[in-house]
């Protein structure tokens, strides 16, 4: 079985180099694939998976755990993932008390939004109670502070009320309230994380469908993906095919609209949270994204990628391994494979049922077919030492 001399010399050295040319590319792509871990944006399967067409579009793009997007439309849903990357980014990190604090506040905002005013009591004319206002602002006289409620939040039209009862009214301690009330309604008037997303979602009348006898974005968008799925199946000839591309390119250039802000808000709260730690805090390196099903499907992809492609290069387990190989590129084939009545892949490669992923599936079952470990590799050592602790044992017995 592992007698040499049954192959030419040319053919020994031409599949021996092969094993190490197809190992090469998978450990270098496993590689570059890890290296992208330590990053602020490592590498994810996501996109292939939710773009994957052909009979087994369903499971791959189960896979990703969001399909369509529609969690990142779920004001809920998103709002309980930015309440667990709180909870990880803080205990990652080690923040203190005060490092939390400011996280909550971009997420939830702060409780009170106040401003320094300098003064025993309010100026006279200065009366909340008299504008109902005095549940949204109120005037710590101890701390010295004007404090607006962080959930009441304060409108412009109530901000102008307080403005008219000290229009005619100079001196310092005036001057000091305007102030005050200035600096509190502007940073009330920034909205957290959690509004900003809610009011995108929700307070659109557009994407929410708050306007009677009209149908919402959202709503619109889970239409259009629904029709999409229900003709995929049926959709034969042509010209079925480009309607069915046409439906799904507006699918997904709807869902950019609706899910696109959402998910720039996420990058943007990361991006701003990492302002937080320390410099010595940040050496503990970039927060990994938590185990959900592509985070499964990322790691075992990139174990696949580099663990056989190290075992190809030098040779262990080499018919094994090829095997394993075959099995892990033909799913990327079946993710997209350029079947009939298949949407062509993206990208610039022309293919037609064949295609470089199923060439090298028959390259890799064709390794497993033959020793080329034994030939040169290290199935050949292992081999013989093999062989000489049977040898020895049996001596043993004797």
């Amino acid at each position: 079985m592992v007698d040499i001399r049954g192959y030419s010399l040319a053919a020994v050295m031409l599949l021996v180099v092969l094993r190490v040319s197809i190992g090469w590319q998978l450990l270098y792509e496993g590689m570059w694939k890890i290296n992208t871990l330590s990053t602020q944006s490592p590498w994810s399967s996501d996109g292939y998976l939710k773009n994957a067409q052909g009979p087994f579009r369903g499971l791959f793009r189960s896979m990703s755990g969001d399909p369509d997007d529609k969690l990142w439309l779920d004001p809920d849903s998103v709002a309980a993932r930015w309440d667990s990357f709180n909870q990880r980014f803080s205990r990652h990190y080690q923040l203190n008390d005060g490092q939390k604090s400011q996280l909550k506040k971009l997420l939830d905002g702060a409780s009170s939004h106040d401003a320094i005013l300098d003064v025993t009591k309010l100026p006279e004319g200065v009366d909340f109670t008299a504008l109902k206002l005095d549940k949204t602002i109120s005037f710590d006289a101890t701390a010295k502070r004007l404090k607006i409620d962080g959930q009441r939040r304060m409108m412009a039209s109530e901000k102008a009320l307080l403005d008219a009862q000290v229009a005619d009214r100079t001196g310092a301690d005036y001057d000091q309230y305007r102030k005050a009330l200035n600096d509190a309604f502007t940073r009330a008037s920034r909205l957290s994380y959690k509004e900003r997303m809610r009011a995108h979602l929700l307070g659109d009348p557009e994407n929410a469908g708050l306007i009677d006898g009209r149908i919402s974005q959202i709503e619109l968008y889970n239409q259009m993906v629904s029709r999409y799925e229900d003709r995929l199946a049926s959709a034969k000839l042509s010209f079925e095919q480009e309607h069915l591309n046409r439906i799904w390119s507006d699918a997904r250039a709807k869902a950019r609209d609706l899910a696109g802000p959402v998910m720039a808000l996420d990058k943007e709260l990361k991006e701003e949270a990492l302002k937080i730690p320390e410099v010595s805090q940040l050496t503990r390196g970039p927060l990994s994204p938590p185990l959900s099903p592509i985070r499964v499907v990322d790691l075992l992809t990139i174990a696949g990628l580099a663990g056989l492609g190290i075992l190809l290069i030098v040779g262990l387990c080499s018919r094994f391994s090829a095997l394993s190989a075959a099995f892990m590129v033909f799913g990327f084939y079946l993710a997209m494979p350029p079947l009939p009545g298949v949407p062509d892949a993206p990208g610039p490669e022309h293919s037609f049922i064949v295609n470089k992923n199923l060439i090298e599936v028959f390259a890799l079952l064709a390794l497993s077919a033959v020793p080329t470990g034994y030939w040169f590799g290290l199935d050949k050592l292992v081999a013989g030492f093999l062989s000489k602790r049977k040898t020895a044992k049996a001596v043993a017995k004797k």
